[in-house]
Formats: structure tokens, sequence, C-alpha cells
């Protein structure tokens, strides 16, 4: 559902809602000078483009620590759980066994580890386990073009979007960020309406709440805070908007029983409480 006019009513159709959110958040650990590793002069070329970080400002993530802070269960000093593993412990189990999708925002450092395999391991899922890689910002809104006809009407399915960047600005202190989303089929405490890459346009733009962002966990950490502070009241409209250094997408809800949804996890830190960016 990418570009033209918004095409919320055919998810809306499709009867996809949020039952739980969960969000999880650790400090920057474990990146190297660039020095450190064999240079990419392609990938120098694009940082310093697309997201302003100069060669001798860029951090790149240990390859020794590749399997933990986001995916795995280290946090990224191998004595604690990462943050895909905390965001997924706090939804819970589910009532049924049901798919369970990671979805990251940059590849793995080392591609000889397998964030989701760590990640189902540690958490004994019991379910299908699906993976997805290379959406950048937009992991936590366009994916649900996916979710739309992949979640079983049966059992539903749960998310996490992790967000551990390979690189980093050596000037900007960061966080790792992950959120778990628990989704069903049929009416739910939040009714997605739909979802697109590009701006919301004035149809989801009119939402009464607005969280965004430049990374893909950014705006739900914000409507994680402002339903935990009771913020949102039912029948309004909330839009889950990220920009990132080239890209836009946003994703419509409907708060439909604001009381009934779960939230879990630590909240990912110092988020906004309402309608603000991160």
């Amino acid at each position: 559902m990418s570009g033209g006019e918004p095409q919320y009513a055919a998810i809306a159709r499709a009867g996809l809602s949020v039952e739980a959110i969960s969000a999880a958040a650790l400090p920057f650990e474990n990146y190297l000078p660039l020095d450190a590793v064999p240079p990419d002069l392609v990938v120098l070329a694009r940082l310093e483009l697309e997201h302003g970080i100069p060669p001798e400002h860029v951090l790149v993530l240990s390859p020794q620590d590749a399997d933990g802070t986001g995916g795995g269960t280290g946090d990224g000093t191998g004595h604690g759980p990462g943050v895909s593993a905390l965001a997924l412990a706090g939804l819970g189990v589910p009532a049924v066994a049901q798919p369970l999708f990671l979805v990251r925002s940059d590849p793995l450092r080392e591609t000889m580890v397998a964030a989701l395999a760590e990640l189902v391991h540690g958490s004994g899922w019991a379910g299908e386990d699906v993976g997805l890689t290379f959406l950048e910002e937009l992991s936590g809104t366009t994916v649900f073009e996916l979710l739309e006809w992949a979640v079983p009407p049966e059992t539903g399915a749960t998310v996490v979007v992790c967000d551990e960047p390979l690189f980093v600005d050596a000037r900007v202190p960061g966080r790792f960020k992950a959120v778990g989303l628990r989704l069903r089929r049929g009416s739910g405490p939040l009714r997605v309406l739909g979802c697109g890459e590009g701006s919301p346009g004035a149809g989801p733009g009119r939402a009464e709440h607005r969280f965004s962002g430049r990374g893909p966990c950014d705006g739900w950490l914000g409507l994680h805070a402002a339903l935990a502070a009771r913020a949102v009241r039912d029948g309004e409209w909330v839009l889950v908007h990220v920009r990132g250094p080239l890209r836009e997408g946003w994703l419509l809800l409907e708060a439909a029983d604001t009381e009934s949804v779960r939230l879990g996890g630590d909240g990912g830190g110092s988020a906004p409480s309402c309608d603000q960016e991160l």
C-alpha cells in the first residue's frame, strides 16, 4: 500500500488489531572506530551523504557482539538479555502457539550469526518464526503491508521490531530499541486502519495523535508512553510516523478500547509522553 492515496480501508476490512505493546531500550555499546575494520568506501560515501556522518565520526558495531544486542540473548556485554529478548518477554507467552516475526532495521555485522534462532532458542518460542531485514526506518510501519495477509486468523501473531544500527555517529549518544507487538484478526483494542510509504496525506494526517521519529521504533515508544499515561481516548486516531534520511512511512490506528491494551517492557526509557517527535 505504498504511494498514491491512503488506502487504509483495505487493511481495516482485514480486521488486523494490536492487542499488546512492549518496549525496551539499552544504551549503545560495543561499537568500534572505523579503522578497526576494513573500510568500505561505498558505505562511507552513503553514510556521509544520507546520514551526515563524516568518516572520522563513524562507529561500526563489533562483529563479536552481533549475536546479542538486538536479536539475541545478550545485551552487548554478554551479561543479560538484549532489547529484542526484553521486548518479547514483555509481551508474555501467547495463549496458543503463533508465528513470531523478527523485523530488523539493519543487517547483522556478522552474517554467520542467526539472530532469529538466538531469540527463538532463548525464549523457548513454540510457534513458527520468520525473519525480515533491510526495511531500515520503515520496519515499524510499512511492514504491516506484509502482516496484513501473513497473520493467521486462528492464532494471531507476535512481531518484534528491532532497531540495532550497524553504523552510528560517535558524536550522538543513542540506544538500541525494540518493540514487541501482539496482533490478532478481528476487532481489538487498537484497530489497524492502514499504512504506507511517503507522506501520510490529508486522511491519516488528521489523526488526533501523531508519534514520530527517525527510527522504526520511535513512534511506537511514544505511543507506548501515551497509553501508559492514559493520554489516548477511545475513538481517537493515532498516527505512528517515521521520517528517516531518505524515506518516510506511516501506520494509522484507531483506539477502540485503550483500557484493554496490554503494556509491557520498560517503555523504552525516556520516550515522549504524547504527540512529539523523538
